[in-house]
């Protein structure tokens, strides 16, 4: 994953942290990254999430502002 954040057009100071949803549901919270700019990150998947409907969600909050970035997620073994 690779995230940019900027405030008119500078890098700006953010916070990250990843949600996992299944069925729509937040079932587990991972990782929180304070970063300025630019921020990238390998997600590593555990087996027993092979095959199930899970959304990748991507929190980044800067400026008093929170923005939620869904992405669903197929895991393949």
């Amino acid at each position: 994953m690779h995230f940019i954040v900027t405030s008119d057009g500078s890098p700006a100071k953010a916070t990250l942290s990843y949600e996992f949803l299944f069925e729509g549901s937040v079932v587990a919270k991972r990782s929180h990254y304070t970063f300025t700019g630019t921020f990238s990150d390998i997600v590593r998947w555990p087996a027993a999430s092979s095959g199930l409907p899970i959304t990748f969600r991507a929190v980044i909050v800067s400026g008093g502002r929170t923005l939620y970035l869904d992405y669903p997620v197929e895991v393949i073994r």
